[in-house]
């Protein structure tokens, strides 16, 4: 099975979210399953939207759908429903009490106006800044993109603000030295608890992974293999954050069909 396919499973606990019950207008004139799957493809491969195989239907169709569940925020909150799942099947509480935070850096590639701004070491890559939230499992329960200018603490900030609220059960937010400005802030304002990890010096013995805090860069390099992340390719705030998102809910889908195909021993 593909990685941009979803399982009936899958599809079931997000269904209403992507095909309300109740809805306005018309019928659609393509299914809202394959729409669903239509963007994953495109996350996963790249491709340009023209190259959209014609299994998918017009791909201008699937464009103006993608932009409407964009606005609306569909894919940050079917990112936390399949979090939760993955985590109930794996034997956890469907709400994690530890978050990660990280942000990586990417170069952009856009002709004509863009949100890219310099940024990263030096401010030598003109780009975007992607920073996301991981549980203790690695999974992706937030995603925000911006410009690669700002500091990581001050987007940081804005992804803690908008992620925590649907975070009930989080005692402990875990970060590196570049986010000691936002600690103050997330206690004051969200009553959680925040611990800055990293070595005061580089161990004798050379590389050495802290834990858990390589979870969410292994949780980044699984993202590098969706494709439409390689660079950001988008002119907007909204849309490379949109994107980064589907590829989070297209990693948390994979997890959870790999749970649910592989065979009870």
């Amino acid at each position: 099975m593909a990685a941009y396919e979803l399982t009936d499973e899958t599809w079931a606990l997000v269904a209403d979210l992507f095909d309300p019950p109740v809805r306005r207008g018309p019928r659609a004139s393509v299914p809202r399953r394959q729409v669903v799957e239509a963007i994953l493809w495109l996350a996963r491969t790249g491709a340009q939207w023209r190259e959209l195989p014609e299994r998918y239907g017009s791909w201008s169709a699937v464009w103006s759908q993608w932009r409407r569940w964009r606005d609306k925020g569909i894919w940050d909150e079917a990112m936390r429903r399949l979090n939760a799942a993955v985590r109930v099947s794996e034997g956890r509480d469907a709400q994690p009490s530890v978050a990660i935070i990280d942000a990586q850096t990417t170069r952009g590639r856009r002709a004509g106006h863009g949100f890219h701004e310099n940024g990263g070491a030096g401010g030598r890559t003109r780009g975007t800044k992607r920073s996301i939230i991981v549980d203790t499992l690695g999974l992706p329960v937030a995603a925000r993109a911006d410009s690669a200018r700002p500091h990581d603490s001050r987007v940081g900030k804005l992804l803690l603000d908008d992620a925590l609220p649907h975070l009930p059960r989080v005692e402990l937010v875990l970060a590196d030295r570049g986010y000691r400005a936002t600690a103050h802030h997330v206690v004051s304002n969200h009553g959680v608890m925040f611990e800055v990890r990293g070595w005061d010096e580089r161990p004798p013995e050379g590389f050495r992974p802290i834990k858990p805090m390589w979870r969410v860069e292994d949780a980044f390099a699984r993202l590098g293999a969706w494709r439409r992340l390689s660079r950001c390719f988008e002119g907007s705030q909204a849309g490379a954050t949109a994107w980064l998102q589907v590829a989070c809910v297209g990693l948390l889908a994979g997890r959870l069909r790999a749970r649910v195909l592989v065979p009870a021993a």
